[in-house]
């Protein structure tokens, strides 16, 4: 037996950001544009766009900057902000794995 958990960051009743937009940016920083990194998690492009911004509006920081057209292309990068979220939510994740596992095992071993 084990256990399993989803953690996520919400406000009110709105989840802002967790496993999936966190893998949307790491994807967009890989790849270098939104369209790219919602093609490879087979997210349409609104999908992933709307994710971002319901990020940007829940935190209240921007994410991701954005190149538009020209001769080389468009892109998209992250801002510092991101990397920082990133970063911390990650950090969080492994602290409250050890939790959990300490708890469980506590409980149930």
């Amino acid at each position: 037996m084990n256990v399993g958990w989803k953690i996520f960051l919400k406000e009110g009743d709105v989840k802002i950001f967790g496993k999936g937009p966190k893998t949307l940016l790491l994807k967009i920083d890989e790849l270098g544009s939104l369209r790219k990194a919602a093609c490879s998690m087979n997210l349409s492009y609104t999908k992933a766009w709307n994710m971002i911004l319901n990020l940007e509006r829940g935190l209240g920081i921007k994410v991701i900057e954005k190149q538009i057209g020209g001769k080389d292309g468009g892109g998209s990068t992250l801002t510092e902000e991101a990397r920082v979220l990133i970063q911390k939510f990650e950090e969080f994740e492994i602290e409250v794995e050890e939790s959990i596992t300490e708890l469980f095992n506590k409980k149930f071993k």
